[in-house]
C-alpha cells in the first residue's frame, strides 16, 4: 500500500499511524508513504512518538504545492505508483488534488470541502462532484469529506437508513437532526482545531433544510438543550452549517427537514466572541497605508494551536483535565399502521462518542487534539477498508453511501475497529 499526503498535520500524523497499524494487524505488507510539505523539519515533529513509521516514508519539500499542480511531470518520479492521494491541508487544494490524482491513476481521499461559496449553498453539491465521470471511467474512487464528522457520522447514518429501509412496513423518515458536542475543560485556553478556521466558520450565517427549502438564521440566534449520552451535563446547541448538512440532503433528498447543531464549552466561547462582535470586518484601522478589520485583529491574537509536544505536556501535568467529542444523529421516523391510517413516530439515534482522551498519553497517538485523533481514527479505518475493497469502488463517493457498498460484514468490521480505538458506537430507540 503506497499513500500520499499533502500537508502534515495533527490529523494526517493520525492516519498514517492507524493505516500502518491495520497493515500489521491484517498481515499486509507495510505501508509506504510520501509526504508533499513545505517544511520537512515540522512536519516530522507530528511523529515525534512514531519515529518507526518514518523508515517507510519519504518527504517532498516544496516552496508551494502549485508547482506540483502547475508541473505535474516534473514530478513524475516522485508520483507515479501511488495507491491514494490524500488532501490532509486545506479544502481549497482538492480540485487540483484530484487532477493529479487522475492523471497519476490514483485514488483520493480529503477531511472537508469549502462549503462557503453561493454556488456550493445554492446547488446543495460539493466542487469535488464536479470530477465524478472522470473517477468512474478511469475505475478510481475519490472518498471525500472524511474524519469523525463530516464521515463516521455520515457512515453510520447511512447504515441505519438502510436498515430503516428493509424494514416490512412503510416508514418516512421526516426529519435528521445531527448534534455534536466538542467539550474541553482545562486550565488553559487551549483550542483543538484552528480558531482561524473555527472564527470563519461560526461566522457564516447557520443553513438547514426545512420542507426542502433552505433556510438561513443569524449565527447563535437559536438554541435548544440537549442531553447527550453519557456526557453529565444538559448542552445548549446551536445550529451551524457544515458538509454533513449538504452529503445527506444529496444522498437522501427524499428527507425534507436535515439540520446540523454543535455545542460545548469550546462553542460557548466563541459564541461569546460574536456577541461582542469581534468576528466583524469592520476596520478598527482605516487609512490609506493600513487597513485592519476587528475580525483580523482576533484572529492574530487569539492562541494558536499548540505543538504535540505541548499537548502532550498538558496532559501529563493535567492542564486539561477532561475532554470529549460525541456526535449523535436524531433519525425522526414515521410508521404507518398497515391495517389503519394511523401514522406511529419515533426517533431512532445513531452516534459515536470518544471520551477517553486522556488515555492516549501512553500511546502513538500521545500529542493528538481530542478532535484530531478521532478525526483520523475516522478517516484512516474508511480509507483503509477502501483500498482493501477498491474493485467495488469508482468514483465521487460520500460517505453515507459506503455501508450500501460495503454490506453488512463489512460494516460490522469498521464498527468494531472504531470501537477497538476508543470511539464508543451509540444506538438506541425513543
Amino acid at each position: 500500500m503506497k499513500v500520499v499526503f499533502f500537508g502534515v498535520g495533527a490529523v494526517c500524523s493520525v492516519i498514517s499511524t492507524l493505516l500502518s497499524e491495520q497493515a500489521d494487524k491484517n498481515k499486509k505488507s507495510c505501508v509506504n508513504f510520501l509526504f508533499i510539505v513545505r517544511s520537512e523539519k515540522r512536519a516530522r515533529q507530528h511523529f515525534y512518538r512514531n519515529i518507526e513509521l518514518l523508515e517507510n516514508s519519504d518527504f517532498l519539500e516544496v516552496e508551494n504545492f502549485d508547482d506540483i499542480f502547475n508541473n505535474p511531470d516534473k514530478y513524475k518520479k516522485e508520483l507515479k505508483g501511488f495507491d491514494i492521494f490524500i488532501n490532509s491541508s486545506t479544502p481549497s487544494y482538492n480540485i487540483n488534488i484530484m487532477k493529479l490524482a487522475l492523471k497519476f491513476n490514483a485514488n483520493y481521499a480529503d477531511l472537508a470541502s469549502d462549503i462557503y461559496k453561493d454556488d456550493v449553498i445554492n446547488s446543495l453539491k460539493f466542487e469535488q462532484q464536479s470530477l465524478e465521470k472522470e473517477f468512474k471511467n478511469r475505475n478510481l474512487f475519490a472518498l471525500i469529506n472524511l474524519g469523525i464528522s463530516p464521515g463516521i457520522t455520515n457512515f453510520l447514518i447511512g447504515d441505519r437508513i438502510n436498515s430503516i429501509r428493509n424494514l416490512p412496513y412503510d416508514v418516512k423518515i421526516t426529519k435528521i437532526e445531527l448534534n455534536l458536542l466538542e467539550e474541553l475543560q482545562s486550565k488553559k485556553l487551549i483550542f483543538s482545531w484552528s480558531p482561524k478556521v473555527a472564527i470563519d466558520e461560526l461566522a457564516f450565517p447557520p443553513i438547514f433544510v426545512k420542507n426542502n427549502k433552505i433556510k438561513k438564521i443569524e449565527p447563535f440566534s437559536k438554541s435548544k438543550i440537549y442531553k447527550f449520552p453519557y456526557f453529565r451535563n444538559i448542552v445548549d446547541i446551536y445550529p451551524v452549517f457544515q458538509e454533513e448538512l449538504i452529503s445527506l440532503k444529496d444522498s437522501f433528498p427524499e428527507i425534507e427537514n436535515i439540520k446540523l447543531n454543535i455545542g460545548g464549552n469550546e462553542l460557548e466561547l466563541m459564541k461569546n466572541l460574536y456577541q461582542l462582535n469581534l468576528f466583524s470586518d469592520k476596520y478598527c484601522i482605516d487609512n490609506e497605508d493600513e487597513k485592519i478589520s476587528i475580525n483580523s485583529v482576533i484572529k492574530n491574537i487569539i492562541p494558536k494551536m499548540k505543538s504535540p509536544e505541548v499537548i502532550e505536556d498538558y496532559i501529563k501535568k493535567k492542564t486539561i483535565k477532561y475532554a470529549e467529542f460525541s456526535a449523535i444523529a436524531d433519525i425522526y421516523l414515521e410508521v404507518s399502521h398497515p391495517k389503519s391510517k394511523k401514522k406511529i413516530k419515533s426517533i431512532e439515534s445513531i452516534g459515536l462518542s470518544f471520551s477517553k482522551y486522556l488515555d492516549l498519553l501512553k500511546t502513538p497517538y500521545s500529542g493528538s487534539t481530542y478532535v484530531s485523533y478521532p478525526t483520523g481514527i475516522g478517516a484512516g479505518i474508511i480509507i483503509f477498508y477502501s483500498l482493501l475493497k477498491k474493485e467495488s469502488l469508482s468514483g465521487v463517493i460520500l460517505s453515507e453511501n459506503l455501508p450500501k457498498i460495503f454490506g453488512e460484514k463489512l460494516n460490522d468490521i469498521i464498527k468494531r475497529e472504531l470501537s477497538s480505538y476508543k470511539i464508543n458506537i451509540y444506538s438506541q430507540i425513543k
